[in-house]
């Protein structure tokens, strides 16, 4: 299925969830991309450790796609999304669940960093959630730039997405 359609056809069940919720009395907790990022499970699961301490960023990934996926993710730092079932994707094509993999220029020592899309871009931005980056080593949701964030430290941003 192309991307565009992909998105198109998450975006409608996003859309979908929220009528529902709203004709059963609940009211919806934020926009559009709130409600596309809840129907991930990597990225509602992710949300419950909002907060807390779970390390470095990599780790807190591989936690939580261990625990919403019967396999785990492994070690490799880019052979483990491809044996895992991901392929590359542009920066514009993510959707809520992807990965992002921020690598240096080789020695994966400084300026690498991982962490789950829970938004679609906005511009240069993405919403995601990760650890290790709004606070040493605590859980955060924030928006960054992950390409001028890589670049900075000499590397580039990866985005992945399983299937």
């Amino acid at each position: 299925m192309n991307t565009r359609v992909r998105k198109s056809a998450f975006r409608t069940l996003a859309t979908t969830v929220v009528l529902a919720a709203a004709t059963a009395g609940l009211a919806p907790i934020g926009a559009i991309a709130t409600a596309d990022a809840a129907v991930n499970p990597m990225v509602a699961h992710a949300r419950n450790y909002l907060g807390t301490t779970q390390g470095q960023c990599k780790v807190f990934v591989q936690k939580i796609y261990a625990e919403t996926h019967a396999n785990t993710l492994g070690t490799g730092y880019y052979q483990a999304y491809i044996n895992a079932g991901y392929h590359r994707v542009a920066k514009a094509d993510v959707v809520p669940g992807d990965i992002i993999q921020e690598t240096d220029s080789g020695a994966h020592t400084t300026g690498i960093h991982t962490a789950i899309v829970t938004g679609d871009p906005a511009g240069v931005d993405i919403r995601v959630i990760d650890s290790n980056f709004v606070a040493s080593l605590k859980v955060g949701e924030h928006t960054y730039n992950p390409d001028a964030h890589a670049a900075s430290k000499g590397g580039v941003a990866y985005y992945w997405h399983k299937g």
